[in-house]
C-alpha cells in the first residue's frame, strides 16, 4: 500500500491514501475550526475554558460537533467563514445524514471527504488519466469502459473512484442530471444509483479493502446508496440556497 499522500488545491488540503479517498475530515480540523465551535457555544470566559477542555477528548468533541447550534451558525453566517473546508463539510454532512436516521460518524467522515475531494475539478478526472477531460466531467460510460481494460491492480482504484463520482454527482448535481437525461437522453438518476450501489458493494468484497476501516463504509454505501444520495441532494439544496453558485464561500487555510 502507498504512503499517505497530502495534496493542496486552491489552498485547501485533503488527504488520500493509494489515491483512496480517506475518512478522514475530522482529523483535518484546524485551530480555526475549535476556535470558531468556542465562539458559538462559550457564553463566558468559564464556558470557554471548560470548552476547550472537552473539545480535547474525541467522544466529548464528536458530541459538541453535533450541537445544533454549531450548525445553524455554519448555515446562516454571512459573509467568509473562518473555518476549513473539512470542518463545513463534516458539520453539514453530519447533519443531514443524521435527518435520514444514518448517524455513524464514519460514514460522515467518508461522505463529506468525498464532498471536500471532489470540491476541486482535478479529483473530477479517473485514476489512471494523464490529464482532465475537456469536459467538465467524465462520463461514467468511459470509465465503465476503461474498467474492462484496465490491468487487476487498477481496477479496484477506478471502481471506487466511480462509486465516489456517482454518490457526488447524483447527490450534489441531481437537477443536472435530470436535466441532461430529459434533454439530451442522458443517463437518468437510477443509472447514477445502479452504478454507484453495485461499485460500493464491490469495493467493499476487494481484499484492500478488508484491510482497512473502508469495508464497512463501502458496504453500508452500498446498501444505503439511495437513502446517502437523497441526504446529499438535501445538502445541495442548502448550498444553492446559501450561494449564487455551487462555490464554497470559505476561507482558504495558509
Amino acid at each position: 500500500m502507498r504512503a499517505r499522500k497530502f495534496h493542496k488545491q486552491h489552498g485547501i488540503a485533503y488527504a488520500m491514501l493509494g489515491d483512496v479517498i480517506q475518512a478522514n475530515c475530522r482529523t483535518q480540523f484546524t485551530a480555526d475550526d475549535f476556535s470558531f465551535v468556542v465562539r458559538v457555544l462559550a457564553k463566558s470566559q468559564r464556558d470557554a475554558v471548560s470548552l476547550v477542555t472537552l473539545l480535547s477528548d474525541v467522544e466529548e468533541r464528536d458530541a459538541i460537533l453535533d450541537h445544533d447550534l454549531i450548525y445553524n451558525s455554519v448555515v446562516d453566517q454571512t459573509g467568509c467563514l473562518q473555518v476549513s473546508a473539512a470542518f463545513y463539510f463534516y458539520i453539514l454532512t453530519r447533519r443531514v445524514l443524521r435527518r435520514v436516521s444514518l448517524d455513524e460518524r464514519a460514514l460522515t467522515d467518508y461522505v463529506a471527504a468525498v464532498l471536500l475531494a471532489f470540491s476541486h475539478i482535478n479529483q473530477l478526472q479517473s485514476p489512471g488519466e494523464a490529464t482532465p477531460t475537456s469536459r467538465s466531467f467524465t462520463y461514467v460510460s468511459d470509465m465503465m469502459v476503461r474498467l474492462n481494460n484496465c490491468p487487476p491492480e487498477q481496477a479496484y482504484l477506478l471502481r471506487a473512484h466511480m462509486a465516489n463520482y456517482t454518490l457526488f454527482l447524483s447527490g450534489m448535481f441531481v437537477e443536472r442530471v435530470n436535466a441532461h437525461a430529459e434533454r439530451r437522453g442522458a443517463p437518468g438518476i437510477s443509472f447514477y444509483e445502479a452504478v454507484g450501489q453495485s461499485s460500493f458493494l464491490s469495493v467493499a468484497k476487494h481484499p484492500q479493502a478488508k484491510r482497512t476501516e473502508h469495508q464497512a463504509i463501502f458496504e453500508q454505501l452500498g446498501t444505503e446508496f439511495r437513502r446517502v444520495r437523497l441526504a446529499l441532494n438535501n445538502l445541495a439544496e442548502t448550498l444553492f440556497h446559501l450561494h449564487a453558485t455551487p462555490s464554497i464561500l470559505i476561507r482558504p487555510q495558509t
